[in-house]
């Protein structure tokens, strides 16, 4: 919530943020579940490194929503998605996928 907090301080009174649902955070957090298992696969098979990578939290992703230029990473469909690094030269497997109005919702600030 602080990355939330100094979101609104950059806003106009009247504009549009987002924050995930109950369901929403659910998803990031199964999500950040799944990079970490990518991540340690990867580090015990000793295939990189992640000397210059951390995992995303729910506040970082939270944060994202809002900080994107909604227009592209939003599509016309209200669907944000993103791909996160796990170790200094690996992505995860697959991006997560947010639906607008049911894992994050407007607010007014």
């Amino acid at each position: 919530m602080a990355n939330m907090v100094n979101a609104k301080r950059f806003y106009k009174k009247g504009a549009a943020m987002y924050e995930l649902t109950k369901e929403g955070r659910r998803k990031v957090e199964d999500y950040i579940r799944e990079l970490e298992i990518q991540r340690n696969e990867i580090l015990n098979e000793g295939l990189d490194t992640a000397d210059d990578t951390y995992l995303p939290t729910v506040e970082d992703i939270e944060s994202d929503l809002n900080f994107i230029d909604i227009d592209i990473d939003v599509d016309g469909s209200g669907e944000y998605y993103n791909s996160w690094g796990i170790t200094d030269n690996y992505d995860s497997n697959y991006p997560i996928s947010l639906i607008l109005g049911k894992d994050f919702r407007r607010i007014k600030v």
